[in-house]
């Protein structure tokens, strides 16, 4: 029984042991930050990029191409640039948005949304020339 005492003996301390408290539900911040980061990566054609595996430069006798022509394709380059162009407009929504905390600091809120309206702009531009480029 010396075998079976030693067993008990070793399950009773097994079952003592506490893990440290892991909180279940993480924090709203994550939640969105992870929802952004998906919906960013699903509209700059991520998936695409995945299932189809595309090229990133089409290559032509003059010089090479980084975008097809028409809705039905695009290179990886093309995606990256609509990637970007979508981050940068994100996160100028997201300062314009930040400016209204400075109420009572009219020089901070005025710099922040003309940065956050700045960065909005340009990358509207930006997937607008993306979008005329690949003639649509």
């Amino acid at each position: 029984m010396v075998g079976g005492e030693r067993l008990s003996k070793i399950m009773k301390k097994i079952k003592e042991i506490r893990l440290p408290g892991v909180p279940l539900k993480p924090s709203i911040s994550i939640i969105i930050f992870i929802l952004v980061s998906v919906s960013i990566f699903i509209f700059g054609g991520g998936v695409y990029d995945i299932m189809e595996s595309p090229m990133s430069i089409l290559p032509y006798p003059n010089q090479p191409i980084f975008y097809y022509q028409g809705m039905t394709d695009q290179t990886l380059t093309e995606s990256l640039y609509f990637i970007f162009f979508l981050i940068i407009g994100f996160f100028g929504g997201f300062l314009s948005f930040r400016s209204t905390r400075y109420a009572y600091r009219p020089r901070e809120a005025r710099i922040f949304l003309l940065i956050g309206v700045a960065m909005l702009i340009s990358a509207f531009i930006g997937c607008e020339a993306l979008l005329m480029k690949k003639g649509v």
